[in-house]
């Protein structure tokens, strides 16, 4: 009877010790924040390719971010990578009304129309669409500093 308490003593010792250290072999959520960055700067470098047409850009990170998994992220980096997402979905209709043609278009009407109100429409609301793209961002790097991530440095604007 000795025995058999002992084994039953190891064996609840051995199951104490994996369940102490398996919360240490999964990733933090420092660890997995990190990786989602990690994913956001090799976009933001694919992106480059689409540099001549800013509203298609926009629309290839937004994709992109979206289709980043950030199920093993806490819900508050969640909550501000998806707000950061609807930043940049958002802006892809500005920035692709922002050509030389448009600039043209408004600076002809204000002319026709005699009201210079006409002129820098959409310079101002792609200033208004990079606003909230750098304010979601700047939450985004905290939420994530926060938890322990490191920002990558292309991420960082570095």
């Amino acid at each position: 009877m000795g025995v058999r308490f002992l084994g039953l003593v190891e064996s609840i010792l051995f199951l104490l010790l994996v369940a102490i250290c398996l919360p240490g072999c999964s990733p933090s959520p420092g660890d997995a924040i990190t990786d989602v960055l990690n994913q956001c700067a090799a976009i933001g470098s694919a992106s480059a390719q689409y540099e001549q047409d800013q509203g298609i850009q926009a629309r290839f990170i937004a994709t992109e971010f979206q289709r980043v998994d950030v199920s093993a992220c806490p819900g508050d980096f969640r909550m501000a990578f998806q707000v950061h997402v609807f930043a940049w979905q958002n802006a892809e209709e500005y920035l692709a009304k922002n050509t030389l043609g448009t600039a043209f278009l408004e600076g002809f009407l204000a002319g026709l129309t005699d009201n210079p109100a006409w002129i820098g429409k959409t310079s101002s609301d792609v200033a208004v669409a990079n606003q909230q793209i750098n304010e979601t961002y700047f939450t985004l790097t905290q939420v994530a500093a926060a938890h322990g991530a490191r920002i990558p440095r292309s991420v960082a604007g570095e």
